[in-house]
């Protein structure tokens, strides 16, 4: 009997050492948001109306962190923090900011690499904000919060899928806009499709073609490989392996070019999505392999790796902090990834600290 309840106290002092320190995450997150910070709630308000697609980006990584705090906590605020958000651009149609306007078009910095689109609307961007719309909205419609919204942000969704996919076979004929370039902005526009398909079901063939276009190039894309100590792990090309589309059919040197850990954090994001929303084709994914890949190939030493692969290159040098959301959401495949994490984030808080990825490294935790 003493041993049982010696047993019980153990147990008992380590969910409460587990619950404050969890106590202890939450007041920090909240701290952080409502601080006068560059990307905090009152910088994110602003945002919200600018009309400029470039903070989109930010916007996104904004309302998934939300979206991570009210899982993790099941507070409304979170919810209510992201609607104050969404209102100007996807709830009040008579908004100025609304996006359905078509005024969303990118402001960049004159060195800033974007400023190239100055002035034109940008898929790219939009491609990251709406991936998490998609979650927000379907977080709404599973918890039965702000039904009288629920239409609105789906009609906003629907509305950024559509636009760019009627342009593109306008252009092309296919879905090469959505596709792009490269898989990681394919991959954040599968993702909204994975939503649509869920939440807009007259028109599931559309979204579901587009879908399983884009799996076949990337099961094509993903490379198993052996360590020597015979432990298997992915590595794969932000190109994708086939000239399938009529825009990439157009370009005379399409060479492949390994992936980066900050965008491919977008890849990996869309394979939990795609498992989590029940798409059959990812049904057997093992990602238990791409759990290595960040044990062998990324989170090295002290370090983070820029490439999946381990190896870096000018165009994408000391990018590897970026490393975001989708790398960070297997630690709930493999527990012991978190304190890795913790351990190699920690040699770059300098960057971390008031950038647009904060808030989304401090709600994702065990």
């Amino acid at each position: 009997m003493k041993y049982l309840s010696d047993f019980i106290k153990l147990s008992a002092l380590l969910l409460f050492s587990f619950s404050f320190a969890q106590q202890n995450r939450v007041s920090r997150y909240n701290a952080d948001m409502q601080a006068s910070k560059s990307f905090g709630l009152r910088k994110m308000e602003l945002s919200s109306v600018s009309k400029n697609t470039y903070d989109f980006m930010a916007l996104g990584y904004f309302i998934n962190a939300n979206n991570n705090m009210y899982l993790k906590t099941k507070d409304k605020k979170y919810i209510d923090t992201n609607i104050s958000v969404i209102k100007p651009i996807l709830i009040d149609t008579n908004s100025n900011a609304s996006y359905q306007k078509n005024g969303w078009v990118m402001n960049a910095g004159k060195g800033n690499q974007n400023a190239k689109a100055n002035g034109q609307e940008h898929l790219i961007s939009e491609g990251y904000f709406f991936r998490y719309i998609g979650e927000f909205l379907d977080i709404l419609a599973k918890n039965k919060l702000y039904t009288n919204y629920q239409p609105a942000i789906e009609n906003g969704l629907k509305y950024s899928f559509d636009k760019w996919k009627d342009r593109s076979f306008s252009q092309y004929g296919d879905y090469s806009l959505l596709f792009h370039q490269r898989l990681h902005t394919g991959a954040n526009w599968a993702i909204v499709a994975l939503y649509l398909m869920k939440y807009d079901e007259s028109n599931k063939n559309s979204y579901g073609l587009f879908v399983n276009q884009f799996d076949q190039q990337l099961k094509k894309a993903l490379v198993l490989n052996k360590s020597a100590g015979s432990v298997l792990y992915y590595t794969w090309n932000s190109t994708y392996p086939d000239t399938f589309c009529k825009a990439l059919q157009k370009i005379k040197n399409y060479k492949p070019v390994v992936q980066d850990v900050s965008h491919g954090n977008h890849v990996v994001l869309y394979l939990i999505k795609a498992k989590e929303l029940g798409n059959a084709n990812w049904a057997n994914f093992n990602f238990n392999y791409l759990c290595n890949t960040l044990k062998l190939k990324i989170l090295k030493g002290d370090s983070i790796a820029d490439n999946v692969d381990g190896t870096t290159d000018p165009s994408v040098q000391n990018t590897g902090w970026k490393i975001s959301d989708g790398w960070m959401k297997l630690i709930y495949f493999d527990a012991s990834l978190y304190p890795l994490f913790e351990k190699n984030l920690a040699n770059y808080s300098n960057k971390i600290s008031n950038s647009s990825l904060e808030l989304q490294f401090n709600s994702i935790y065990p």
